[in-house]
This record gives structure tokens, C-alpha cells and sequence, in this order.
């Protein structure tokens, strides 16, 4: 791990709350190490998202069908910010792709299928500035999760000051061989 920080998300995993299982999350630890960890974009804000739960629960409206929820909180810091002082768009945009594919690989891993996957669509839509300083809360949920193609949608909030700040849709599939 490079110097720039402690890592909080990894060691966050083990002890969130929900119900998903020890196994799960040590699984999902050991994967997403690799996107922490190493230099890769924004590791350093990843570095620092805790994750307070991992829970799979029955789907309402399709009961035989279950969805993954995946809730991490984070503080606006100076490296996140735009020239207003407030959460900077691409950065709520990272965090909307992040956050979203951690809760897309736990309901793979749910069902015993660890295969990689990578982004097709990001929509967000910007609601309200967080300043610096702020306490962000985000929100994860599945929406839809099929052989190759899957749907999950967030929600960041501004926990300091109440309101929605950042919201979108993530489209990702398993990806195919390149062919040559």
C-alpha cells in the first residue's frame, strides 16, 4: 500500500453490519484489495470509504429474486473538491461507479459467481453540493442482475446537512474475450 493514507475500506468489510456472510465479505475484501490498493484512479478516495453494511435481502415486488444493499460512508475531503468548495461532479461520479460495482459483486458472490464485470452505462444525476467536511452516506441497492447484464442504482447523501446530493443508475456486464 502506498503511503498516502490508511486504508479503512478493506478492514470495513469485515466488521459492517447486515447479514451477508463472513465468507462473502472476506471474499469481497480480497477482491476489491486489488482496486485499493495498488495504483490505480482515485484509490486514495477509495482508500478511505468505510462500508457500514452488506446485506442481502428478498426482493418486494419479485419475491423468488433477492437484491444486494451496500452502504458506505466517506468525508468530502480537499482532494474531492471542485473550485466551490463542494463535492467536485467527477468525483460523485466515481463514487456512483465504486460504490455500485461493490454491491453488483456481492450479489454475484451471493450466488457463488465471482466473474469480473465492467461499466456500459453511468447515469447520475446531481442534486445539491456537499461542501468539504461534509459526511457522505451511500447507498447502494441491485436493481436488476442478470446472466450478463446487470442493474444497480445509488444514492449519496449529505449526512451533515440532510440532503440528496448525487443519485444514479450503473449499467455493467461480464465482459467477452477480445477478439483479435
Amino acid at each position: 500500500m502506498s503511503n498516502d493514507g490508511p486504508n479503512l475500506f478493506i478492514p470495513s468489510i469485515a466488521r459492517s453490519e447486515g447479514n451477508a456472510s463472513q465468507e462473502v465479505k472476506e471474499k469481497l475484501a480480497t477482491i476489491w484489495s486489488q482496486f485499493v490498493e495498488g495504483p490505480a484512479f482515485a484509490n486514495t478516495v477509495a482508500r478511505r470509504v468505510e462500508v457500514t453494511e452488506m446485506s442481502i435481502t428478498p426482493k418486494a415486488e419479485e419475491p423468488k429474486k433477492v437484491e444486494a444493499r451496500v452502504v458506505l460512508e466517506l468525508d468530502v475531503t480537499g482532494d474531492m473538491i471542485n473550485g466551490h468548495s463542494s463535492l467536485h461532479g467527477g468525483c460523485g461520479a466515481y463514487l456512483v461507479d465504486f460504490c455500485s460495482s461493490i454491491a453488483l459483486t456481492l450479489h454475484r458472490g451471493h450466488h457463488g459467481r465471482w466473474t469480473g464485470h465492467v461499466s456500459s452505462t453511468l447515469h447520475t444525476v446531481y442534486h445539491a453540493p456537499a461542501p468539504i467536511g461534509s459526511r457522505l452516506k451511500i447507498i447502494n441497492t441491485t436493481v436488476a442482475v442478470g446472466a450478463r447484464v446487470m442493474t444497480a442504482r445509488t444514492e449519496i447523501y449529505d449526512k451533515t446537512n440532510n440532503r440528496l446530493v448525487v443519485s444514479g443508475y450503473h449499467v455493467k456486464m461480464e465482459p467477452t474475450p477480445a477478439k483479435l
